[in-house]
């Protein structure tokens, strides 16, 4: 998306902005074609955040680039790019999963020290859970 936004607007925009613009791109596939997209951008700059620089930084560090189906992609190994438009599509996520990937990273990082409440605060602000439910993940 964030070359077809470039080619077709002229607009230099960061991959990260784009993941917005990529999700409403694939809703619209399914849409009639008077509907109106809104699609709001959190990121306002695409300041060294441009995909030339990202993907060579991935190459550099042994990821392979291709172009097929992004479905096909393996985390770590490969970056698949979609051949075709048609391939641009939501992917489900367990956020469940997420939050718990997250609250296993912090702990991790304390080394072994108990976590202070503005740990417990962070943790459940940015899994958007209560304090006592931090426990169940």
């Amino acid at each position: 998306m964030t070359e077809v936004l470039a080619a077709l607007e002229g607009l230099e925009r960061g991959p990260a902005g784009n993941t917005s613009l990529a999700a409403a791109f694939a809703l619209a596939q399914k849409m009639p074609q008077d509907n109106i997209i809104v699609v709001q951008e959190t990121e306002y700059t695409g300041a060294g955040k441009h995909i030339a620089s990202q993907l060579s930084f991935a190459r550099q560090n042994g990821i392979d680039v291709l172009f097929g189906d992004p479905k096909d992609g393996v985390a770590g190994q490969n970056i698949i790019l979609p051949e075709c438009p048609s391939l641009i599509a939501p992917v489900d996520v367990d956020m469940n999963y997420l939050r718990k990937s997250l609250i296993r990273n912090h702990l991790q990082r304390l080394e072994g020290r108990e976590p202070t409440e503005a740990d417990k605060q962070f943790l459940a602000d940015e899994t958007k859970t209560d304090k006592e439910d931090l426990e169940c993940f």
